[in-house]
């Protein structure tokens, strides 16, 4: 798909709205065949026994929230060349922008911090489901604001309910998912995400600026009835004593099976299964084999945002009209939405297969090598090479798509471990989203100092170092049950060897060379 993109763009200078509209609609196809009831899983037992397509459908519901996320923090920032050309917009400076760009990720921080809390309290099904109605009314008012306070009031508003889908959907897949497919489910939410950029990018190449965002409400108001009929989590069902409940939702989700009655078990027999109190979770924290989890997989998000993820996503336009390439910079950016969901939906199909470790060592390194070579051509000034750096951000977005973004998060469901896995998942995107709004306030300012060219290279070295960090730390995680996940960073534990052999055998080299 990738290769016919470009060659369409070579022959036409860009993309026909029906090509680019069958080709999103044939990746949703691939998507859907891999997803199938017929995918295959083992319970701890071993037995084999097929995925029901009802199951299916709720995991794709909760990992197609992330729609919404992509649209709101990337996607929908590619309208914002068009409202400054727009006299009757209340976008005008470069400050605006680099505000309604950055304000997404403050918000954040303090919206993923509540979000534990409020998990713990109501449960993550349930704030999934408010959140959708909350921002399709928001979409609506952004449409038609009437004060420019309004219109960023709504936009912060959208981030905090970005952020709180970002705090509850991984886990709750992780939660959801049979272990032998585990990677390829926990990837939906990146792929949801993929598709919300590139939706919006769409949008936003189509149409004017109101419309465009007036179609981004489509994002939340079409998973906003869906989402009612999820079953909720059975670990959080647990943790409040409501074991009935749990056993009616595995049910819902597993069928009336003998493995329904091996989950409960499984799930109850942990120590932490009746926590639910921020400052029981607080103490969990505190022990090592909780804490260095966390601190690990805060690791990812750090270094990946600091590597230019966000800032290659939130303003395509805005560098590829700086490093001058010759293509239309709407069409460029299109075409960096479309090679991140290509990616993205590859990586569903090969992670289960492949493992985390490699693909995200082999990624990291991809994606610095090809930051490297941009940052070399803006400063040679190569002549007659203005498409390189258009390339070689492809590039750059293929490996990120592949790699770099969707594993962090499967990472977030699978190493966190259970008793600290709400506080856990707040802090990791509070922290990432602070992180994000500082680099995205700076950005502009960054490459009027110090150039592209420099920002590129510093990029590529950031990136380099999540490979080394793979390499050290983390262990692969490819079938392992979550309940033994929940031991691996303890010093006098390993996963046993029974669940999966190649997986427990990379855990116990991993974390023998510290």
């Amino acid at each position: 798909m990738f290769m016919s993109l470009s060659a369409s763009v070579s022959r036409h200078g860009c993309l026909s709205k029906e090509y680019i509209c069958c080709r999103v609609c044939l990746w949703f196809l691939v998507m859907e065949e891999k997803l199938k009831p017929s995918v295959k899983s083992e319970g701890d037992g071993g037995a084999a026994r097929k995925v029901r397509g009802k199951h299916v459908a709720f995991m794709m519901v909760v990992g197609l929230t992330s729609i919404l996320q992509g649209t709101v923090t990337k996607g929908w920032t590619a309208v914002l060349p068009k409202m400054q050309d727009d006299p009757h917009s209340f976008v005008k400076t470069d400050d605006d922008v680099a505000w309604l760009v950055s304000m997404t990720s403050i918000v954040g921080i303090f919206a993923s911090l509540a979000t534990g809390p409020l998990v713990e309290w109501v449960g993550p099904c349930l704030v999934l489901a408010i959140v959708m109605g909350v921002s399709t009314a928001l979409w609506l008012l952004m449409v038609f604001p009437p004060h420019k306070v309004v219109f960023f009031v709504a936009r912060a508003g959208l981030a905090a309910c970005v952020y709180a889908v970002s705090t509850v959907s991984l886990p709750l897949l992780a939660e959801m998912s049979p272990n032998k497919v585990r990677g390829a489910v926990a990837t939906l939410s990146e792929i949801g995400g993929s598709t919300g950029v590139l939706y919006g990018y769409l949008v936003a190449f189509l149409f004017p600026w109101k419309i465009a965002t007036a179609l981004c409400t489509l994002t939340a108001a079409l998973l906003f009835l869906p989402m009612w009929f999820v079953p909720e989590s059975p670990y959080w069902l647990v943790r409040r004593g409501r074991l009935d409940d749990a056993k009616a939702s595995l049910q819902r989700l597993m069928g009336s099976t003998p493995e329904v009655e091996e989950e409960l078990a499984a799930i109850t027999r942990r120590p932490t299964a009746t926590q639910t109190s921020l400052l029981q979770q607080f103490t969990e924290l505190r022990k090592g084999q909780n804490l260095r989890p966390v601190v690990l997989v805060l690791s990812f998000f750090v270094l990946r945002e600091l590597g230019g993820r966000s800032c290659i996503m939130m303003y395509t336009v805005y560098i590829f009209r700086d490093a001058g390439v010759e293509l239309d910079a709407f069409t460029c950016t299109v075409l960096v939405g479309a090679a991140r969901l290509v990616c993205t939906c590859v990586t569903a199909g090969i992670l289960d297969h492949v493992g985390r470790r490699p693909l995200l060592i082999s990624t990291a390194v991809v994606a610095a090598v090809s930051q490297s070579v941009c940052g070399l051509f803006l400063f040679l000034q190569v002549p007659g090479a203005s498409l390189v750096p258009l390339v070689a951000v492809l590039v750059y977005i293929a490996a990120y798509g592949t790699g770099v973004g969707p594993i962090p998060w499967v990472y977030v469901g699978e190493l966190v471990p259970s008793p600290v896995r709400s506080l856990g998942a707040s802090i990791i995107t509070a922290c990432d989203a602070f992180v994000v709004f500082s680099i995205n306030l700076a950005f502009l300012k960054i490459i009027a100092t110090i150039g592209l060219a420099t920002t590129f290279s510093v990029f590529a070295a950031l990136n380099f170092l999540i490979a080394v960090l793979v390499c050290l730390w983390i262990p692969e995680t490819r079938g392992v049950p979550l309940q033994e996940l929940d031991d691996v960073f303890s010093l006098k534990k390993r996963p046993s060897q029974t669940s999966q052999h190649k997986p427990a055998e990379a855990t116990e080299t991993s974390l023998n060379n510290p």
